[in-house]
């Protein structure tokens, strides 16, 4: 009898789904990965402004790694790895970050800042108009 109260009582819960406190740890790990992130990119900042531009490209990717939607960190990505003289990957860093925020008016900018430095000029334009249209 006992035995057959215990498989009711664990057929109960199994069905029950997961606990609340699972869900609420999940989270708990979420916000603690995306601060952690914003710690790699304050990090990276800091190196960037030191000059010591692949050190902070390798900050910037640790950030990426623990936050691959965040386009702030795509965008510090590729201006630094345009500093580094990496020049395809800057390139494809600052794409991807407008791509994952179409609206992301600094990300536009800085994308238009290697464009012109690089001589795509009417890419250029393009991009800081759309920087100045999502301006706020």
């Amino acid at each position: 009898m006992m035995r057959m109260l215990m498989l009711v009582l664990l057929m109960v819960a199994v069905s029950a789904g997961p606990a609340p406190v699972l869900s609420g740890t999940a989270d708990v790990v979420k916000q603690k990965t995306k601060a952690a992130a914003q710690q790699y990119m304050k990090s990276g900042n800091i190196l960037a402004g030191e000059g010591k531009y692949k050190a902070a490209v390798k900050s910037y990717r640790q950030a990426i790694s623990m936050d691959p939607t965040s386009a702030e960190a795509y965008s510090l990505l590729g201006s630094a790895l345009d500093q580094a003289g990496n020049l395809r990957e800057a390139e494809e860093a600052l794409r991807k970050s407008v791509s994952l925020k179409p609206n992301y008016a600094e990300g536009y900018y800085h994308l238009g800042v290697f464009l012109k430095a690089h001589g795509k000029k009417q890419e250029a334009e393009e991009a800081f108009r759309k920087a100045k249209q999502y301006r706020r």
